[in-house]
This record gives structure tokens, sequence and C-alpha cells, in this order.
């Protein structure tokens, strides 16, 4: 049977600078969302202004992670990082259109919200593969279903309350399991391959 090495010895046999902290930081990224995807299904639920501040948390969590996440292939990261902070630019962007338009912010809105849950999901669908947590599957699938009827204005009040509770929910589970596995675990099966060298 073949003995593959840990994931330490990929790291150092790779050249890739990725200490132990850095995967702290990165699961923090996680603890970050599901604190920011919880507190938008209460405060919204409340009808509260403040709907603003879990929904930066819930950003800042994916891009801690995304800066964090470690994968073999480079452009599967490039294409997170870019994903994540054009989303979150647009985010932004929108709030300086409101007084302006509000119909329009509302769509740059939705939009930059679906380009940092196409980071999100690809931050979940990685743990998918090399793991096996259902939970980011789950998530591939209701964060475009989230965001979408929004963006085309098909959204009702309900419609998003019970998807942000599914999320919530989802990413609870998911940060359960994540923070159960010992710090730089290797993907199962060694699924993920062995990393290209930098001198490649």
């Amino acid at each position: 049977m073949q003995q593959w090495p840990t994931l330490e010895e990929q790291i150092e046999a790779a050249g890739i600078y990725y200490p132990t902290k850095y995967d702290i930081a990165y699961r923090i990224g996680y603890v970050l969302q599901s604190i920011g995807a919880l507190g938008f299904v209460i405060l919204y639920g409340l009808q509260s202004n403040l709907q603003i501040i879990p929904f930066v948390i819930f950003n800042s969590g994916i891009a801690l992670s995304s800066i964090y996440l470690l994968v073999w292939k480079a452009e599967i990261k490039r294409f997170i990082l870019i994903m994540t902070f054009w989303g979150i630019a647009l985010q932004i962007i929108s709030i300086f259109i409101n007084p302006i338009s509000a119909f329009y912010s509302e769509k740059i809105f939705f939009l930059g919200l679906g380009f940092t849950l196409a980071g999100g999901a690809g931050l979940v669908g990685k743990e998918a593969y090399c793991f096996r947590f259902n939970e980011g599957w789950l998530l591939l699938i209701v964060y475009p279903l989230t965001v979408i009827p929004n963006l085309f204005g098909f959204a009702s009040y309900n419609y998003n309350l019970v998807f942000a509770a599914i999320i919530a929910a989802l990413q609870l589970s998911f940060l359960r399991r994540k923070l159960s596995q010992p710090l730089l675990k290797k993907c199962e099966g060694n699924v993920c391959g062995l990393p290209e060298s930098k001198g490649k």
C-alpha cells in the first residue's frame, strides 16, 4: 500500500510557506462567516437597520479564508480571490450609488454579493471535495438560489429569510466539522494529489 506524505511534507517538498498560523487564520475566516450568517438571520428577521453589520462580518470571513486558502493550483486560488474582492468592491460601490439610484444600487449590491458568494462557494467546494463535507456541496447549490432571484427582483422577504436561515444552519454545521479537524490535515485519500513545486 502506497504511503502518502503528510501535508507538512508535501508543503515542504513544494517549497510553499504555509505555517500552522495560516491554517488558524483560514479557519477564523469560517468563524466570521458563521457569525455573519447567523447575525444576518436574526437582524433580518427583526427587520433591523443594522443588517449591514453581519454582512461586513460575513464578507470579511470569506476574504480572510480566501487569502489563507491552501490549494495546489494557483489558478483556483486566483479565481476565488478575484471573485471575493470584486464582489466586496461592488457591494461598497452600491452604497455610494444608492443616493443617485436605489434601483441600480440594489442590482449592483446583489451582483457584488453573487461574486463574493462565488468566492465563498469555491472555499466550501474545496473543503467538500477534500474532506467530503456535504454542507459544502449544499452551500454550492443554496448560494446561487439566494442571489439570483434577488438580482432579478423575484425574491420575497419570506424567501430571503428562509434561505438566509438555511445558509446559517449549513455554515454552523460546516464550521463545527472544520474546527474539529486537526490543523494542517491533508485531503482524504489524497484526492488533491501532490503539489507542483515552485520551480516548475
